[in-house]
């Protein structure tokens, strides 16, 4: 695992618990969240970062507004993958809320709904990265909690409130097929999510900043996504399957999402995401036994021999990650992590050996006698860059 202490968001605003506000509806300024993505030097790679918050949009013109509703043009706009990731993410954060925190009816959550819905959402606020720009909304949402708890209105306007950049998901979601792609983007979001679990030891690194943050270990983490699947996931048959094996430990997750935290040791927490992704390919590869079941049955040959060899190509593919494979066919699951780390956190970026450098020396320097490093490194940065 590479860079546990050294890949952070150091997010400047999080805002813990839900109190009560009457009814009213209590807001505050944009989250002064600073990138720390966005200030190192990449050495591999010459590409944005791409950013879904607010501000970072760029402004429109009109005749572009106009041509953005041309159906042959429309689409003309190449976005990043790493764009589509995070913004099919986000696309399926808000609909799993609209979808799934109202579920069954239209009654005002109960306290173990509620509690329920805030463990959710303290745990993406550590575990998001700011490009999502999710971290305002879900400020919001906890802050007025007991607001949105009333009925699925009141939580629409609160979503309606921060829109996401683009909201059609992209192809490799919903495959050209109008509306579809929100389970797809959901695993996008639980991708993203755990491997910044993990990035920030759930929530540790950010005590640097915020003494009294809400740490998480993995085994509540995991707890914690149990309870949304269970509670609030849109799809009956999903959230039992998904249950089941969490409760019958399995790909032993009882054994590797331990309760440590301050001293867990480092590897620790990319069991999280790890085991989150042997969840996600069990899933692919029950479906498409599944097709190719049912293709068998209707006598559609061609079909079900191309389902069969998607049942082979489990992520990440040969093609997508060649080191992720022993030779004797195994995982290799160090490099997987790299890989899962690559995809869904620094999206191909690298930190460059000279940031590398001041924040080993800043580490190593966190126990000796300070003599107001966090100045120099702040003026190292400005120097670097």
């Amino acid at each position: 695992i590479i860079r546990k202490e050294k890949i952070r968001h150091p997010i400047q605003a999080i805002v813990g618990g839900g109190g009560g506000n009457n009814g009213s509806v209590r807001t505050k300024e944009s989250s002064p969240m600073k990138n720390y993505k966005a200030q190192v030097n990449h050495k591999k790679s010459n590409q944005k970062m791409p950013d879904l918050r607010p501000e970072a949009q760029p402004k429109k013109r009109v005749g572009q507004k106009i041509l953005g509703k041309i159906p042959l043009l429309k689409n003309t706009v190449k976005r990043s993958h790493a764009f589509e990731t995070l913004n099919d993410a986000a696309l399926s954060f808000t609909r799993g809320l609209q979808m799934g925190v109202f579920r069954n009816n239209n009654h005002a959550l109960d306290k173990k709904r509620k509690a329920a819905l805030l463990n959710w959402l303290d745990l993406l606020s550590i575990s998001l990265p700011p490009e999502l720009g999710l971290h305002e909304l879900i400020d919001t949402l906890k802050i007025n909690m007991d607001l949105i708890a009333q009925s699925p209105y009141e939580l629409k306007v609160m979503i309606d409130k921060h829109p996401i950049p683009d909201g059609q998901y992209s192809k490799s979601c919903n495959k050209g097929i109008g509306e579809t792609g929100f389970f797809c983007g959901f695993w996008k979001l639980l991708h993203v999510a755990s491997v910044g679990f993990a990035e920030q030891q759930g929530g540790l690194m950010l005590r640097e900043l915020h003494p009294n943050i809400r740490v998480f270990s993995p085994k509540e983490a995991g707890s914690v996504l149990r309870e949304y699947m269970g509670m609030f996931f849109n799809c009956d048959k999903c959230s039992k399957r998904f249950i089941a094996q969490y409760d019958e430990c399995k790909f032993q997750s009882c054994n590797r999402l331990t309760d440590e935290t301050v001293d867990a040791p480092a590897e620790s927490w990319a069991e999280f995401p790890l085991w989150l992704w042997e969840v996600h390919n069990d899933v692919s590869r029950s479906k498409a036994e599944r097709e190719a079941d049912f293709h068998e049955k209707y006598n559609r040959k061609a079909v079900a021999k191309k389902w069969e060899r998607l049942m082979g190509a489990v992520y990440p593919h040969l093609d997508q990650c060649l080191s992720c494979w022993n030779a004797d066919g195994t995982w290799d699951v160090d490099a997987v992590y790299n890989h899962l780390e690559k995809e869904y956190w620094t999206f191909g970026m690298e930190v460059g050996s000279k940031f590398e450098s001041l924040l080993d020396h800043r580490d190593a320097s966190v126990d000796g006698v300070s003599h107001g490093l966090d100045a120099y490194l702040g003026l190292g940065i400005v120097v670097l860059l």
